[in-house]
């Protein structure tokens, strides 16, 4: 992604088997990408199609640190209560030139 991008960040979460997590296996699902975080629960978050989607504005995205991983993280509360984090990797922001949101 590049500072400054507006758009629905999909994020494919799966089970020990490998099959998709979606919200009928969950209470809830907590995502956090750099200084933010949102909640399926608090209809921040949306599913569709095998994908989580985190919505980031144009702030959200001009707030990253750019050219280096940002710290990112999934949490979910199972539908029997269990809790479970797991740390997400590969999100990077790239500087944008422009720096004014449109």
């Amino acid at each position: 992604m590049m500072q400054g991008d507006c758009y629905n960040l999909g994020i494919r979460i799966r089970n020990n088997a490998g099959n998709p997590v979606t919200p009928e296996d969950i209470k809830d699902v907590q995502i956090t990408i750099g200084p933010y975080t949102k909640r399926y629960a608090k209809a921040e978050l949306f599913f569709e199609d095998g994908l989580w989607f985190f919505p980031l504005t144009q702030a959200e995205s001009f707030s990253m640190v750019p050219n280096m991983a940002v710290p990112a993280a999934v949490r979910l509360v199972w539908a029997n209560g269990v809790v479970e984090g797991k740390p997400l990797y590969g999100v990077r922001f790239e500087e944008s030139i422009s720096k004014e949101v449109l």
